[in-house]
């Protein structure tokens, strides 16, 4: 992930990045399934998927630590 991918979901509203993470689940899952049926060769997309859910959790309970303060 490029530096200015990290910057662009920082810079996301609480809800945005909900909504991003979502989609970033059902990536994921979509993925696996490609995988299972033998369609994806590249099994790094699910190490790259996993690291982007886990820097936008991150986001988010960052930004609900904010307004919590």
């Amino acid at each position: 992930m490029k530096k200015t991918d990290k910057i662009a979901y920082q810079q996301n509203s609480r809800e945005e990045l909900q909504k991003s993470l979502v989609d970033l689940k059902k990536e994921f899952v979509e993925s696996k399934a490609k995988h299972a049926s033998g369609n994806v060769k590249d099994t790094s997309v699910f190490k790259k998927i996993q690291y982007k859910i886990a820097l936008v959790s991150t986001l988010i309970k960052e930004k609900e630590n904010e307004q919590n303060k």
